[in-house]
């Protein structure tokens, strides 16, 4: 028997992360154009991974890994069927099945389609550009939306990253299953290339379901954070199936290769960031590392950090990270420790008021809501970087444009308005608002 709902499930994270990628699309009607032109993963086509019926056009495709030649019909005015042989594209996964989709529909060709923003409009407009023959096809497609309740997906529900450090969430399909309990420790890996890829392509490569890996977050060169996997499900990281049942894994980016593995500033930055965000939210008092491996594995004398080379015969996570264990562990735990607004040993108050800062930015409110530790978060690793002012009291736009030495001093560089003015302007009465 056909298991519908767990195609679906397969399916719709990559529908919604390429959505995101292409800007335009309504998951719910596309997740249904799967179902109904794949009978749910169970076609000669889809074991092409051609989900879509997704016939071949040069040029059209980039993404797929051949062509392959076969059967099926088409509707003619009148109701009845043909049988067509034509050329279908062929790709590597469904991951790059759903990507081939979004590139076949990216074109003039359908741009009132790529206007539509429900799921009949959708429809509608595909067919009358031409996508699909059948005389029912709205109507045939719209019946899987609503009987799965498919529209649920349409607000990105399942993309919802849960670090509002992370930027967005590619949801690989390799997991031990959702853990029994919350992740109690956490398992810092490298990702052992150079140069390493963006943490989004690393994440898009654990998508592959061949690949048969995951991590909950990949950290690229630049600190950008994507997550690959949701935390209550256990990554296959760590070559253990015990340790990742537990652990939060991570993947970072290395700026150089062999012998040290080094990571860059801005990936140790964010990783130390994002444990400190998983730990409040996990309830995890602090980081304890220790050098010795037995008590890593076994948890002893209260360690909760973990290697890979702990389970495998491998150099991961490379001298470098594994040195800075200690350090990382130090500094996720001064954070931890610290009450207020408290970056690089400042006080950052006099800048940051987590209520106005959501009240003056109405896409912050809709994310965070007055959740004070997501938007300090926010504010660290963006909000200064976009210059967004985040209290009554200070305005950083008026502090650049009133200190012509700082300009001279700092340019372009919006973070460092702020330091200067926690440090120095406050006490040297600069005009900031």
């Amino acid at each position: 028997m056909v298991n519908q709902e767990k195609f679906i499930s397969q399916i719709a994270p990559y529908v919604v992360a390429w959505k995101t990628k292409f800007g335009f699309g309504v998951p719910s009607a596309i997740i249904a154009q799967a179902c109904l032109e794949s009978a749910y993963g169970t076609s000669a086509k889809a074991k092409h991974n051609n989900f879509f019926g997704l016939k071949f056009r040069l040029n059209r495709v980039t993404c797929n890994s051949g062509v392959f030649t076969d059967t099926s019909y088409e509707q003619k005015p009148d109701g009845t069927y043909v049988p067509i042989v034509t050329q279908w594209y062929e790709f590597a996964d469904m991951n790059t099945g759903v990507e081939g989709y979004y590139q076949f529909i990216d074109t003039g060709h359908y741009s009132s389609a790529k206007l539509q923003t429900t799921p009949e409009g959708y429809l509608q407009a595909l067919k009358d550009c031409g996508y699909a023959t059948s005389k029912n096809y709205v109507s045939n497609v719209m019946s899987v939306v609503n009987k799965y309740n498919l529209t649920k997906y349409d607000g990105g529900e399942i993309m919802k990253p849960d670090s509002p450090l992370a930027r967005l969430i590619i949801n690989s399909p390799t997991t031990y299953g959702k853990r029994p309990k919350p992740a109690d420790r956490l398992t810092i890996h490298h990702m052992g290339c150079f140069p390493s890829p963006s943490a989004e392509v690393q994440c898009r490569r654990f998508a592959v379901k061949s690949r048969r890996a995951s991590a909950n977050y990949c950290i690229g060169l630049d600190g950008d954070i994507v997550q690959g996997l949701l935390e209550d499900y256990a990554p296959c990281t760590s070559s253990n199936k015990a340790n990742d049942m537990r652990a939060i894994t991570f993947e970072v980016a290395n700026s150089s290769g062999a012998p040290d593995w080094k990571i860059s500033t801005a990936s140790m930055t964010s990783l130390i960031n994002l444990c400190v965000d998983i730990c409040r939210r996990h309830n995890i008092k602090q980081l304890v590392w220790s050098n010795n491996r037995n008590d890593r594995v076994n948890g002893k004398n209260g360690c909760n950090m973990t290697i890979h080379k702990d389970f495998a015969a491998t150099a991961c996570p490379g001298p470098y990270l594994q040195r800075m264990m200690p350090s990382i562990a130090f500094e996720v735990n001064d954070q931890l420790e610290k009450s207020g607004y408290i970056l690089n040993g400042y006080d950052y108050s006099p800048v940051f008021d987590p209520e106005y800062y959501a009240n003056k930015y109405p896409d912050l409110m809709s994310a965070f809501g007055l959740n004070k530790e997501a938007l300090w978060l926010h504010f660290q690793m963006f909000g200064m970087n976009e210059f967004r002012q985040a209290s009554a009291e200070f305005n950083p736009q008026i502090y650049k444009d009133n200190n012509p030495d700082l300009v001279e001093a700092f340019g372009d560089d919006n973070p460092s308005y702020y330091w200067h003015y926690v440090v120095f302007g406050i006490n040297e009465n600069r005009v900031h608002n």
